[in-house]
């Protein structure tokens, strides 16, 4: 996390490709950072069982960024690919760097690799809307406020059932097969959207699953989760980290199976939180998921680049973040 300003760029500042070396220093740097801005008593000990870094370096090496303050770490900032959309973060400054215009020199080559590299349409990102700073320093890179993204959770209830077709039981025919539909569906929901990546990194990782909704040969809809500790989500619960229902007049109640069958994931797993977050623009899912039960933990604000809604809209079926 870092605090912008006008200040000079920290003494001997440089970006490059984070290494594998990086990892163990970049996770204790995003712990601090976060546990730091939140007012947590003991920020080296914060989100302990979470793992931000590790896990979408793994996903993506490619796509994350190291910053160096007189040849130490001083922070980090990862892209990730969604196709036609992007986002980026979490992009974490060691605390006593703040407004030294560490997290400017990593923003940079983000956006270089995002808008030129990649031929990103749209990007976005999640950060603390009381922030007048976050959201200034992000402006200078073209993003905007726009709605409100709530974090919910709610309880998973030990016997919790519901048919689940999963990725990982796929053979490598199926598997090439639900990608396609997977890339199919998001992009009739938003031209371009892709979210392969997300999958074959939890599947390469083992860190979650993906759950498919089959109506015959049709995909109706499809829930990438994070399970566990040493993931997104954190010890004993069920992070659902992108999920989609088709755009159609059956969306909704499509949506809520989903629901279903993550939390049915969930139990199978012997967790005991569902966890997803909702951009409030979509208001038909905002609007199932209180009715099933979640209930908001946080809210942060959704920037975008450019100042356009991109998939958020009243009639999508969409849980996502950004963070």
């Amino acid at each position: 996390m870092s605090t912008p300003s006008q200040a000079k760029l920290a003494s001997g500042v440089s970006v490059r490709p984070m290494r594998e070396a990086d990892l163990t220093a970049a996770r204790e740097i995003c712990r601090v950072a976060f546990g730091t801005f939140l007012g947590a008593p003991n920020p080296s000990t914060f989100w302990p069982d979470r793992d931000y870094i590790v896990t979408r370096w793994r996903t993506d090496p490619t796509s994350a960024f190291a910053a160096e303050v007189q040849g130490a770490l001083a922070g980090s900032n990862f892209a990730t690919n969604w196709g036609s959309f992007g986002f980026f973060g979490p992009l974490t400054i060691r605390p006593e760097l703040w407004n030294k215009g560490v997290a400017q020199s990593l923003l940079g080559p983000t956006m270089d690799l995002m808008f030129q590299k990649w031929g990103t349409r749209e990007a976005g990102l999640f950060t603390f809307a009381q922030s007048t700073g976050h959201i200034h320093l992000y402006q200078k890179f073209g993003f905007w406020p726009r709605f409100l993204t709530a974090i919910m959770s709610r309880p998973i209830e030990s016997g919790a059932r519901a048919t689940i077709s999963k990725y990982s039981a796929a053979n490598p025919t199926d598997r090439e097969a639900a990608l396609k539909a997977c890339r199919s569906l998001t992009n009739a929901i938003f031209e371009g959207l892709d979210v392969s990546r997300e999958i074959q990194g939890i599947e390469e990782q083992k860190i979650g699953e993906t759950v498919l909704l089959w109506g015959g040969d049709t995909l109706e809809g499809f829930a990438v989760c994070h399970c566990g500790a040493g993931t997104e989500a954190g010890a004993e619960a069920c992070y659902v980290k992108f999920a989609a229902a088709k755009p159609g007049p059956n969306a909704g109640r499509t949506f809520e199976r989903l629901l279903d069958a993550c939390a049915a994931l969930g139990a199978e797993r012997g967790l005991k939180r569902l966890d997803a977050g909702v951009n409030l623009a979509r208001s038909l899912a905002y609007r199932d998921m209180l009715r099933h039960g979640f209930r908001t933990q946080f809210q942060g604000v959704a920037m975008q680049r450019p100042d356009s809604p991109a998939y958020n809209r009243a009639d999508v079926y969409v849980v996502d973040d950004w963070r």
